[in-house]
Order: C-alpha cells, then structure tokens, then sequence
C-alpha cells in the first residue's frame, strides 16, 4: 500500500469542517499503518462492519453491535473514549467526498469504489 496520501490531505479542511475530522484521523492512520485500503474500508462498511486500525482508534456501525436494530450513528473511538459520533447519511456523505477525491488520483478504481459506495448508500438511507 502506498503511503502517498494526497488524495486524503487534499480534503483534509474539507473533512474536518464537516466534522469528519475523527473519520480522516482514522483513514489517515490506517494507510499509514497498512491495515487495508480504501476499497476494503468501503465493502466493509458497506456490509455495515467497522473498522479497527489498532487499540484506541476505531469506528463502529451496525454489525458491529450486539443488536443491530439499536444502531443510530456512527462511533468514533479515539484512545479509551467515544471521540466522535456521525449520523449515518452524513457519514456517507463525507464517504462520498474521500471516495471522489481517491477516484481522481485512482481512476482504474473508479467501478469498485462506485459499487461499494452504492452499497454503502443504500444500506444507511432509511
């Protein structure tokens, strides 16, 4: 995996005034830490699975809970605490706009990434 992220860095300001900034710490990291790519960070949240890059740095959707019916945003664990919280739409909002930004530096990617962000959409537009 590549460490040239100036696909993310490029919407860093963007993100974080979204208040996506606990989204991009974690996709920032877990490149960094060559724990999956975008791609894989995208089917999975499109199958509703989080992501764990390391101990204190993680995000929970609804598989990841003991009952899935409960589920109403998206959690951010930075260190031993809940950092952050999204809404689920906004969370594919801001998935939408590291998904546009990846696309432009990845082009040959563009149908796989498009795919699990339809997935992604249709799984959180209730």
């Amino acid at each position: 995996m590549s460490h040239n992220l100036t696909w993310l860095n490029t919407i860093e300001k963007e993100i974080e005034e979204q208040g996506g900034g606990d989204l991009y710490y974690l996709i920032e990291t877990m490149y960094k830490e060559h724990k999956m790519n975008l791609l894989q960070f995208i089917y999975d949240a499109s199958r509703g699975i989080g992501c764990i890059v390391h101990e204190g740095l993680e995000y929970v959707l609804d598989q990841d809970l003991d009952d899935p019916k409960e589920f109403d945003e998206v959690s951010f664990l930075v260190g031993d605490y809940e950092s952050s919280t999204l809404s689920p739409q906004h969370f594919v909002e801001l998935m939408q706009i590291i998904s546009n930004s990846y696309i432009e530096t990845h082009p040959k990617d563009k149908d796989s990434i498009e795919f699990y962000m339809n997935k992604l959409r249709e799984r959180y537009s209730k």
